[in-house]
């Protein structure tokens, strides 16, 4: 989901430091440098986790958004790294959360950067992608006010197209191919 024309990078929203307090000489940089106690801040990257569940037919699990950015459209289980955790701890807690599912097995697959456009600012984020073996669905239970519904699908362009991330459309593009090729 693309940002809107209201929404802004975050390393322009900032009008003031926050270590001393001092008002912004110059607004709208990365880094953000204060001309009074010299602290700079990069506006790096966070980092977030998505996650590619298939069924026992080889079918995607896709969770619709309750919420914006992307409310009502598809997105893939996953969410931000928190703080002191890796990303593969992020991944199974995530899934967890919004699924109950218990996460058995995952490797690697991509990683795309995203933008995350959220209370007026755009949050820089680079998504890293996983294909995740669970144990069971039996006991699937959707994260009240995170997610609406489920869909399970061989996804084609039309859930591509209504996926809430770039990010996870080009994830999931990725995953189809790979998965084309070892037939």
């Amino acid at each position: 989901m693309a940002p809107s024309k209201a929404d802004q990078p975050l390393f322009k929203t900032w009008t003031c430091c926050p270590k001393c307090g001092a008002k912004a000489k110059k607004r709208g940089t990365n880094p953000f440098r204060c001309s009074e106690c010299h602290y700079t801040h990069f506006f790096s990257p966070c980092s977030a986790v998505g996650a590619i569940i298939t069924d026992v037919d080889g079918q995607v699990l896709l969770l619709v958004r309750a919420k914006d950015p992307g409310k009502g459209m598809y997105g893939l289980p996953g969410g931000f790294v928190d703080p002191g955790e890796t990303a593969e701890e992020a991944l199974i807690r995530e899934v967890r959360e919004e699924t109950q599912l218990k996460v058995m097995d995952y490797h690697y697959l991509v990683s795309y950067p995203n933008q995350y456009a959220y209370g007026g600012a755009i949050l820089p984020v680079t998504d890293l992608f996983f294909a995740v073996t669970v144990r069971s669905f039996d006991k699937m239970k959707l994260q009240e006010g995170e997610i609406e519904a489920w869909h399970f699908c061989h996804p084609t362009t039309k859930e591509l197209k209504n996926m809430a991330f770039e990010s996870n459309r080009k994830a999931l593009q990725m995953f189809l191919k790979l998965r084309k090729q070892k037939k």
